[in-house]
């Protein structure tokens, strides 16, 4: 059995998987005996307990101590990656923020796999959403080193999904879309399939738009049906609300097999309601959802050239995708059926474990220096022994690049590396001058983001380094960029000829 795992760490639930002897990635069960914990956290007694425990307390609570901590669990923390909300998190008074959340959800993760696989889980391949940026999956490497992990790659969710339908089969030469509806987000990945692995062509996504909304929407309706009904307001409180939720969640799933279902709400100390709800009426509810999704695959086409008519497969992964009208909607757009031969919930995790343990061959092929290991997907070589075990090759998929002055004096941006440029390729050079005597470079501030405006939101941080000693004012230097296997910004002076690592301190 390989010893390096795979982790999807979604914004509802979250899994670990791994390879076995025969070459084939399983998930493995967690304390509860489950193969997806939730991905929520409650702070009690100094600690955090996540997943389905964190849930079985607030559902043994009763009265004000249910309120109390229905309102103390945190969840979906993935869609605050590198965007903490103002004042952070609180949970039963204990202030955190969505690092150390996403932390407690993975040292859950690796402790139960470790427990069950009899060795401790130390190397993993983490997915994130394909439009994560260098400040989210910069966070996310956050949480899984705290966790005690170290992370061997971050791929995109939908490049670990193409793996898992691909993995052992004969795989025909052509063009497949990758439509990955999680919990929380979205994306959509062009792919160029081969014989001799796959390449991804063009990928892109919603960051808040999931399962989640698609709850919300038919919580709405749920609401107004009860306070039309019993000419009484729902009651504003977190215990009923979490109720509602719960209650659409539900129905939400089984219209997904049935043509209606009945609901019942009863939130504490009101009138309970039960009505019907037919699959016909909650389809009315999401049609501007499922425009915003053709709207995303249509852009992600535009991306890689293609055309529907040019994608030979449409592949589904991420629970969501499991809605039947978002399924008409691909039929109808690709005039193809779109392919559910896999687990919705765990393809992106077992096309993760399929990585970790390839990524774990390949460092073992690829010594560095005095026989040391090396980061595998720094190199070439490396990156094609990848392609050849039959896995996906990413590529660039957000914008990044430095403010600069143009002719006027003004500061703009320069974007360096665009959506579909080659990972671990470094970017044409831009000249810098050093002015005045100083031991450090002079600052250049790193923005992601399309255009050539320079916004708060995109900053990223600045470049820094250590300038050699009788560096001479006036001296030029050439700023290159690239994203690393993981997607992460990683920087490079040339001054004087000589190559030096530069440092990207993030915000």
């Amino acid at each position: 059995m390989k010893r390096a795992v795979g982790i999807d760490l979604g914004t509802t639930f979250s899994s670990i998987t791994i390879v076995n002897a025969d070459n084939v990635a399983h998930p493995i069960p967690n304390a509860e005996g489950m193969f997806t914990t939730p991905s929520v956290a409650l702070w009690r007694d100094g600690r955090f307990i996540v997943g389905q425990p964190a849930l079985d307390s607030v559902q043994a609570a009763s009265g004000e101590e249910r309120e109390r901590l229905t309102g103390a669990l945190i969840r979906g923390v993935k869609r605050m990656m590198g965007r903490p909300p103002a004042g952070g998190l609180v949970s039963n008074g204990y202030r955190t923020d969505p690092i150390e959340v996403s932390a407690a959800i993975l040292a859950k993760l690796v402790h139960d796999a470790s427990l069950l696989l009899g060795f401790p889980v130390r190397d993993a391949v983490i997915t994130g959403p394909a439009h994560f940026g260098d400040r989210e999956r910069s966070a996310t490497k956050a949480a899984a080193e705290r966790a005690g992990l170290r992370v061997l790659q971050m791929i995109n969710e939908p490049s670990a999904a193409a793996l898992t339908y691909t993995h052992g089969q004969q795989v025909e030469p052509g063009a497949a879309l990758v439509f990955d509806l999680g919990g929380g987000t979205f994306d959509a990945t062009v792919l160029q399939l081969g014989t001799q692995g796959s390449r991804v062509l063009a990928t892109k996504g919603i960051e808040e738009l999931g399962g989640i909304n698609f709850t919300n929407a038919l919580a709405t309706f749920l609401r107004r049906r009860y306070e039309m009904e019993t000419k009484t307001a729902y009651p504003n409180d977190s215990a009923a609300y979490d109720q509602l939720v719960n209650v659409a969640e539900a129905a939400k799933c089984r219209l997904s097999a049935a043509q209606s279902t009945r609901v019942m709400l009863a939130p504490p100390h009101s009138v309970p309601l039960e009505f019907e709800v037919t699959r016909k009426q909650f389809e009315g509810l999401i049609g501007l959802l499922l425009l915003q999704l053709q709207v995303v695959v249509e852009q992600t086409l535009e991306r890689a050239h293609k055309t529907p008519s040019d994608i030979q497969r449409v592949l589904l992964c991420g629970g969501s995708s499991r809605i039947p009208s978002v399924q008409e909607m691909l039929k109808r757009f690709f005039s193809r059926l779109p392919e559910t031969t896999l687990d919705l919930d765990l393809s992106v995790a077992l096309g993760a474990a399929y990585q970790a343990a390839a990524y774990a061959e390949v460092q073992r092929e690829e010594p560095g220096q005095n026989g040391k290991r090396q980061d595998a997907l720094q190199h070439a070589p490396a990156l094609q022994l990848l392609a050849e075990a039959g896995l996906v090759i990413d590529c660039v998929s957000y914008p990044v690049g430095i403010a600069v002055k143009n002719a006027r004096g003004e500061s703009v941006k320069l974007v360096m590396l665009r959506p579909g440029d080659a990972l671990n390729a470094w970017s044409q050079p831009v000249p810098v001058r050093i002015l005045g005597s100083t031991a450090t470079f002079p600052p250049v501030d790193v923005y992601a983001g399309d255009g050539t405006q320079l916004l708060a939101k995109d900053y990223l941080g600045q470049i820094s380094l250590a300038l050699p000693p009788g560096t001479p004012s006036g001296a030029h230097a050439t700023v290159m960029m690239r994203q690393d296997g993981s997607g992460l910004v990683q920087i490079q002076i040339n001054l004087a000829g000589r190559d030096l690592p530069g440092n990207l301190q993030r915000i």
